[in-house]
């Protein structure tokens, strides 16, 4: 096993090289690279600042701004190079600068990434911790009054999309239009005006409070799939003949469900187990901007908007670290879960 988790460990540095070169290839060639978003910004065409000078720039001037622009961003130097001496920078978290705010990239991230993981980490856990019980009782229910209701409740909740449920969510508890006791939770923010002056546990209940509807959002949106495939699983697993043989020794029904089935029964579950933990750690571009969490997620939409590729690129890299990583914790939990695997 140990052999194995090293080849494993190895095998991330070349998928590393390959996954960043592809982003890079990918930025460079994007059109609306940084040197042009610098060149609208001074012409005024991009926003705020410069619409003073966009009367005063000539083609030459523009061509010798441009020209000055591609050596401060380092496009003046071939592909190969460039990404050498971007992947010697990302190494020590160098990301650049960010083209908007002008502040080093890692740097936001830093800031944001403590509210992202607030939000992503209780749904990630809460999503295997509702769908796996949920699952298990269908299996065991199946063909009952009970399973009948919950499946067509998941297929309903499945159908509709997460951003329909974070804006239901936001117009019954967050207004008072439909509660005759008025708004139970805040409308968006990660956290209160007042939140540096609670003390430590107000600061929890705070934000709890704030936090509440989005990772419930983010819940629904992401255990019915898992619910349903740990039901399918289940039913699978029971249906097996050592299932039956245990049975047939006199185990009872818990050690039979619970030691024996459940085990096996949750493998399938942690297949993609590494990419959502990576989509969980990087926030959600859609939760977080609809309930105003500035967190990861409203990052990566407010630098895709205003093309900031050295924001955009630290947090794409990040999550596919994320990713990788997560791919070698699958096998962990899979010698955990099942020891009949064979690393050879």
């Amino acid at each position: 096993m140990r052999k194995y988790f090293i080849r494993r460990f190895l095998a991330v540095i070349p998928m590393f090289f390959l996954m960043t070169f592809t982003y890079f290839c990918i930025q460079n060639y994007l059109p609306g690279g940084p040197v042009q978003e610098s060149l609208a910004r001074i012409r005024g065409l991009g926003g705020e600042g410069g619409g003073t000078k966009s009367g005063n720039l000539g083609p030459e001037e523009i061509k010798k701004l441009t020209k000055e622009l591609e050596i401060q961003y380092g496009l003046d130097k071939p592909v190969l190079t460039r990404y050498a001496i971007w992947i010697k920078n990302i190494l020590t978290l160098n990301f650049g600068d960010s083209i908007t705010t002008r502040e080093p990239a890692m740097q936001q991230i830093i800031e944001r990434l403590p509210i992202s993981l607030s939000f992503g980490i209780p749904g990630f856990f809460l999503t295997y911790f509702i769908a796996i019980p949920l699952g298990v009782l269908m299996a065991l229910k199946d063909g009952s009054k009970f399973d009948s209701i919950s499946t067509i409740m998941l297929f309903i909740s499945y159908s509709i999309p997460t951003l329909v449920f974070a804006v239901i969510f936001l117009l019954i508890f967050c207004t008072d239009r439909f509660l005759p006791f008025g708004a139970i939770f805040p409308l968006g923010g990660w956290h209160s005006d007042n939140y540096d002056e609670l003390n430590f546990v107000g600061k929890f209940f705070d934000l709890s409070k704030h936090m509440f509807l989005p990772v419930l959002a983010s819940v629904i949106g992401n255990f019915t799939i898992f619910a349903i495939l740990q039901k399918n699983s289940m039913l699978e697993v029971i249906r097996s003949d050592y299932i039956r043989t245990a049975r047939a020794k006199g185990l009872s029904e818990n050690i039979v469900i619970f030691k024996h089935a459940l085990r096996n029964a949750l493998l399938p579950l942690l297949v993609g187990f590494g990419a959502i933990l990576g989509s969980f750690l990087g926030g959600s571009i859609i939760i977080e901007p609809i309930f105003g969490i500035p967190g990861l997620g409203t990052l990566s939409l407010q630098s895709l908007a205003s093309r900031d590729f050295n924001v955009v690129m630290a947090i794409v890299v990040l999550q596919s670290l994320a990713i990788l990583f997560g791919q070698i914790l699958n096998d962990v939990v899979y010698f955990l879960i099942d020891p009949r695997i064979e690393y050879s």
